[in-house]
């Protein structure tokens, strides 16, 4: 199974993926009421979340923004799938994961 999930817009990419010929079974999650779903019996969490650095935006505002995101997933997926493997890619790395380590 391979389950996405965005505060905004999964549905699309899920539609288009679920087209490939495969086993996987794919669903789509929008919204935080729809994320107890996405991470249900989940073995492996990629959290590749956030917002890139944009101009003028400085390292501080970056891990302002997503390690809050990064926290939220984490706390998440600690409670309702506590033996899954999280595999973070968000930016700031050195700053999200430990992050992510203090709350899973």
């Amino acid at each position: 199974n391979l389950a996405l999930f965005d505060i905004v817009a999964a549905k699309g990419v899920g539609a288009d993926l679920s087209h490939i010929c495969s086993r996987a079974q794919v669903t789509a999650h929008v919204g935080t009421e729809e994320l107890e779903g996405a991470l249900e019996g989940a073995d492996i969490i990629v959290i590749p979340a956030g917002v890139p650095r944009k101009p003028g935006m400085t390292r501080d505002d970056l891990f302002n923004t997503n390690a809050g995101i990064v926290r939220d997933l984490a706390a998440a997926a600690a409670k309702i799938c506590p033996k899954a493997m999280l595999a973070i890619i968000t930016n700031p790395v050195n700053s999200t994961v430990p992050i992510a380590s203090e709350v899973f």
